[in-house]
């Protein structure tokens, strides 16, 4: 009996290896990866919002209000360097399809590149001593970090955009 089912078997197992089948991702991946991906991306979206602020009425501003502003800035990069680290852990946990492996390695790469901007950014705004020399520093020299880390948000951004394409997280987040 066992020697009428074992050219049906082979006839099926070989079958089934010559038809490779693609497995679409798992939704509630899908959904970890958004997830992630999005607050991310919020976080980052108040630090520009705060960067913006910081640069408002910039040369008129009063000392304690550049300060205050600046630390805004530190507290938000902050934030946004704890945010694309928990992104990172979960880029780095597993892939979310074959088709965005690339795209995932290119993003995470990316989001590397923006934790070391935003720790800089950490480093250089913190707005101590409170002193009205700090805040002509920081008045100095402020638009032009500003401006450094823009660019490495809008890097971030179009890796983010790439990357959300290829692994299909509906809807993908707006590109800049």
């Amino acid at each position: 009996m066992i020697a009428h089912w074992l050219p049906l078997w082979s006839a099926l197992s070989w079958q089934g290896a010559a038809l490779p089948v693609r497995q679409a991702p798992d939704s509630a991946l899908l959904r970890r990866f958004r997830e992630a991906v999005n607050a991310a991306s919020d976080t980052l979206d108040a630090l520009r919002g705060l960067t913006q602020a910081f640069r408002t009425d910039l040369p008129t501003a009063s000392p304690t209000l550049v300060l205050a502003r600046a630390t805004s800035v530190h507290d938000a990069c902050a934030s946004g360097a704890s945010a694309v680290r928990r992104l990172q852990g979960i880029l780095a946990a597993r892939t979310v399809s074959d088709a965005a492996a690339r795209s995932q390695a290119a993003f995470r790469t990316t989001a590397e590149e923006t934790v070391a901007a935003l720790d800089r950014c950490v480093r250089t705004w913190l707005p101590l001593p409170r002193t009205d020399e700090r805040s002509d520093s920081l008045r100095a020299w402020g638009p032009y970090r500003i401006a450094q880390l823009d660019q490495s948000l809008r890097r971030y951004d179009a890796a983010r955009f790439v990357f959300a394409k290829a692994a299909g997280l509906t809807p993908p987040p707006k590109n800049p």
